[in-house]
């Protein structure tokens, strides 16, 4: 079979983190082959460098029976308003960032 990058989309994610003063983002990788991906989280101010962000305990769901990876990332609500996230998922077909849309 050839190779397909996937499709990376990037959603608030509906969470109780929100009572807490947290938000919670979703990266969704889907329609790729071979199914195995590693998704990864940056973040950056407005006209500011991307900085990195560590990988978060627990972060990665993978629904194979679907097709599709997720991984959840969960943010303070102050830090959300100052920086844009964005997703990257590392595939065989190639690496695809995706920017939360806010």
């Amino acid at each position: 079979k050839q190779v397909v990058k996937p499709v990376v989309s990037v959603y608030p994610a509906a969470s109780r983190a929100h009572l807490e003063g947290k938000s919670s983002l979703l990266c969704l990788a889907s329609a790729m082959f071979p199914p195995l991906v590693q998704i990864s989280w940056k973040r950056r101010k407005e006209n500011g460098p991307l900085e990195d962000l560590p990988p978060a305990e627990g972060e990665q769901l993978k629904f194979r029976e679907l097709g599709c990876t997720a991984a959840i990332r969960v943010i303070d609500q102050d830090a959300l308003h100052m920086y844009k996230y964005r997703c990257y998922v590392q595939h065989e077909g190639g690496t695809v960032a995706q920017t939360e849309q806010g």
